[in-house]
């Protein structure tokens, strides 16, 4: 049994890319959000600056085009030198944390700053987030974080309520950061309610309440959130609040674990399949006729062969080789799920060199190939890269894109 309580705040910036488009982003892709993509580059082209927003974010996305984060900057820079705030907001994320151009903190700031004129409660919110970072930037942080929260931004509000918890910016008010947490909390949102939970157990602010603190902490690890399950744990492994149950503070940081350790990219995801196909069939005859296909250069025949190789509960190191070989013909050829596991195969290191650069571009070519997966998959494995491995991911998938077109 822990003797003593050990909490601590950990705060940190969630992918910019993960992030949900603001309000105004929305509305200024109202006219161009679907339009082909021909259609929208000539728009681009011809100086449309919400065309030009609308194709750095597809381009960004992989959404009908090779997924390009050095491109999406150039239109967004188009976009944002005309005034267009969405795009002054897309492209301070951008130079804050490399995306597509070098990291550059004063350019983010200072494209953060223009985008934040327009008055979106998103991008000031946004800006509160970077000046946070910087040297004597937490004062100005917290107003901006105030004029957010006034307009109803939810983080805005816990993230103020934050610097009032620890003193930071702002003088040191315990008071004050309850009042911000708790209408977040009732609302559901997760950080608030751990973060108040926090307040109860140590009674800052208010009345010292484990039981009210359990309660909060267990809102919050049901939404997912891994710093919750975390503080569960440690009041079941004391009883504070709740019965003492040693069993289930394991199971409960063991969960956190491994929360924590899919944000950063070390779970497998599952290996993807076709839903249009039914399941291969593992009888010896039907095997065959795969193999057969396989022999006459059937892309499907050896995607679904990869596939079963992969399946079986126990696959030994000759049949991940062969899996591997086999989605790589299929790749080839230019099927998406196959494109999508051998992408896989390359970040986990199956019977493959690991080398997330190629993994990444098999992912890329999946994704603008229509396998619905593969963005997601994109997303949560970068967190294992560096920038300048996305971009050269990004450059060789579309060498290979051209190559692949070339030999159809």
């Amino acid at each position: 049994m822990t003797s003593s309580l050990s909490w601590r705040l950990a705060f940190c910036f969630t992918l910019w890319l993960s992030q949900p488009l603001s309000l105004q982003a929305q509305e200024t892709l109202a006219d161009w959000r679907d339009v082909p993509v021909a259609q929208l580059e000539q728009g681009a082209q011809n100086g449309v600056a919400d065309a030009q927003y609308a194709l750095g974010l597809r381009l960004e996305k992989g959404r009908g085009l090779l997924q390009n984060f050095a491109l999406a900057a150039t239109w967004f820079t188009r976009a944002a030198d005309q005034g267009h705030a969405a795009a002054q907001h897309r492209l301070g994320q951008y130079y804050f944390d490399g995306i597509g151009v070098e990291t550059n903190a004063q350019a983010a700031l200072n494209w953060l700053r223009k985008a934040a004129q327009a008055g979106d409660a998103t991008y000031l919110y946004d800006l509160a987030r970077v000046l946070e970072t910087q040297p004597e930037g937490k004062p100005l942080a917290a107003d901006l974080y105030q004029q957010a929260a006034d307009l109803g931004h939810q983080e805005a509000a816990v993230s103020l309520a934050v610097l009032y918890q620890n003193g930071t910016g702002v003088a040191q008010d315990f008071a004050r950061a309850l009042q911000l947490y708790e209408g977040p909390a009732a609302a559901g949102q997760a950080r608030a309610q751990n973060n108040l939970g926090l307040l109860y157990v140590r009674g800052n602010g208010v009345q010292q309440d484990y039981v009210r603190a359990a309660a909060l902490f267990q809102a919050a690890a049901d939404q997912g959130l891994a710093l919750a399950m975390g503080n569960l744990a440690t009041m079941y492994e004391n009883g504070f609040g709740v019965p003492l149950d040693e069993a289930l503070a394991v199971e409960l940081h063991q969960l956190a674990a491994r929360k924590n350790s899919a944000k950063t990219g070390n779970l497998h995801p599952g290996w993807v399949f076709d839903t249009r196909l039914a399941p291969p069939d593992s009888s010896a005859e039907a095997l065959e006729r795969l193999r057969q296909g396989v022999t006459r250069g059937d892309p499907l025949a050896g995607f679904l062969l990869g596939w079963h190789h992969l399946q079986k509960t126990e696959t030994s190191q000759e049949e991940f080789r062969q899996a591997a070989r086999l989605l790589r013909s299929s790749a080839e050829a230019g099927y998406p799920p196959a494109m999508a596991n051998l992408g896989l195969m390359y970040f986990e290191g199956r019977a493959l060199p690991q080398d997330y650069v190629l993994g990444y571009m098999w992912l890329v070519l999946a994704a603008s190939a229509g396998q619905p997966e593969a963005p997601e998959l994109a997303v949560v494995l970068s967190a294992r890269m560096t920038q300048s491995q996305l971009v050269e991911a990004q450059e060789l998938a579309v060498i290979k894109g051209g190559d692949q077109l070339a030999n159809r």
